[in-house]
């Protein structure tokens, strides 16, 4: 099994984790050796204790004016000597390793395997009278004569202190840890936050990059310099990509322009031989001449062509469109409906653009209707909607519609298959959304949204078929 929590390469949770088991680790072993020195610490102060006894003793040794040798101690010292005579002991030797001063009534040596001349500033653990004890021992020079001064203390008192020491030590070793823990995780959430937000910041910007903006480039300010190089060369890419598009929209239109005129010539020199010619070739021509002509549109809108922004009343404009098209409806056998919220519709948009999006759109609609059918225009301040009787749009196929060139399955309408992608071009140079949904008319449904909310509500073609204040059709 892997060991690594994170299922998903995610940055941030691997710095998390890194920084959890690294805080685990300095905290577990910041308890363990503070553990050790506490056990140890206290072996330390029984030895530094030992050791500092001997000079007190040392200081209070006597000799009278017969050369006998007395240790006269004064107050806490003599009570606890006195108090605790089993475990706390001391001798005074001379240097034949002689006794002759002790705490009790043993005069034998604390470190009888020991000689006397190897025991200057020795501390060891031995066993006096079947007890363990610890012994140090010092030598002190008394009246010009060296003598060597043992205090020996049992294994009782060590424990007392062990007992003592030990559980004040890990409390105050357990609080720091735990404050420790503390900085360091706050410092690691700052720490990451930190180091994420440009990061962030890049992958905001990358959003929005698309074929509209290729010219965007991603931020670098702040960037981490191991995320850096990779969003130079990603910048980079963008920047052969917009060359590469540019190139592609330049050919685009320059062909599209350079076809226009031969077409134009070509169709006038056969309408000069008369009737001599079959007649499909002019329609063909002319429908060859439309195809360059919205390939030539598509290039422009495309490619970034700046919008003439105005307010234009959409209820004037849709009329326009219908009227332009009503020798289409009337030869399709197709009647053409508007109906609207309100009088004065007023949106902001390029009045030129939003005519050819509704003429594609409104096209496409009476051409996908049966004869004797409808073709519904709906209007408020939020959208535009326009349904038909058609045979509609499988869901599966509802986004492709706006793709360049394509065509249904099955489906043998004349046509190159540009107006819906050019229709979907001008709604995304406007900021509209355009979406292909079902009709409650048993056709398809266009709808385009002005309104600053732009997402698709629940039942929005219940909502677009409610009966509105006021109507008016034309055929």
């Amino acid at each position: 099994m892997h060991w690594w929590p994170p299922t998903r390469p995610s940055l941030a949770l691997r710095l998390a984790w890194v920084f959890a088991l690294t805080i685990a680790i300095v905290a577990v072993l910041y308890v363990a050796v503070q553990t050790t020195i506490a056990h140890r610490f206290g072996d330390a102060i029984t030895k530094q204790s030992l050791l500092g006894q001997t000079h007190d003793i040392a200081d209070a040794i006597k000799i009278d004016t017969n050369g006998q040798l007395a240790v006269h101690l004064q107050g806490q010292d003599a009570q606890s000597f006195d108090a605790f005579f089993a475990n706390l002991k001391y001798r005074v030797l001379d240097g034949h390793g002689q006794v002759l001063a002790s705490s009790d009534a043993d005069f034998n040596s604390l470190m009888p395997g020991l000689p006397v001349s190897q025991q200057d500033g020795v501390y060891l653990r031995t066993d006096v009278s079947g007890t363990p004890f610890h012994v140090a021992t010092v030598r002190h020079p008394v009246q010009g004569r060296d003598h060597w001064v043992q205090v020996g203390r049992s294994d009782r008192f060590a424990q007392l202190a062990q007992e003592a020491i030990v559980p004040a030590i890990t409390e105050a070793v357990t609080v720091m840890a735990a404050l420790s823990m503390g900085v360091l995780a706050v410092l690691s959430y700052w720490g990451v936050r930190s180091v994420l937000r440009p990061i962030r910041v890049v992958s905001l910007a990358a959003r929005t990059v698309g074929q509209d903006n290729l010219s965007a480039r991603l931020p670098l300010d702040q960037l981490p310099t191991e995320i850096r190089p990779l969003v130079l060369a990603f910048n980079e890419a963008l920047e052969r990509l917009d060359t590469a598009f540019s190139a592609q929209q330049r050919f685009f239109a320059d062909a599209a322009h350079e076809l226009k005129t031969p077409i134009a010539l070509l169709r006038g020199q056969l309408e000069a031989l008369g009737d001599h010619i079959p007649p499909d070739t002019l329609r063909d021509i002319d429908a060859l001449g439309r195809t360059i002509n919205q390939l030539l549109h598509v290039a422009e809108v495309a490619g970034g062509k700046p919008l003439n922004k105005q307010s234009v009343c959409l209820a004037e404009m849709v009329q326009q469109v219908t009227g332009f098209l009503s020798w289409r409806a009337e030869r399709a056998g197709v009647g053409v409906q508007t109906i609207q919220d309100a009088v004065d519709l007023r949106i902001e948009a390029d009045a030129g653009e939003l005519f050819v999006l509704l003429k594609n759109l409104i096209e496409n609609a009476i051409d996908h209707s049966p004869a004797g059918g409808i073709v519904r225009i709906r209007l408020s301040l939020q959208s535009l909607g326009i349904e038909d009787q058609g045979p509609g749009v499988a869901a599966q196929h509802r986004t492709l519609v706006f793709e360049r060139f394509w065509r249904a399955p099955g489906n043998q309408k004349p046509g190159s298959g540009l107006g819906l992608a050019i229709a979907m071009e001008v709604a995304k140079a406007h900021g509209w959304p355009l979406l292909c949904l079902p009709s409650d008319m048993g056709g398809a449904l266009f709808q385009l949204r002005f309104g600053a909310d732009t997402r698709m509500p629940s039942g929005v073609s219940t909502a677009l078929n409610a009966q509105p204040p006021s109507a008016s059709s034309s055929a």
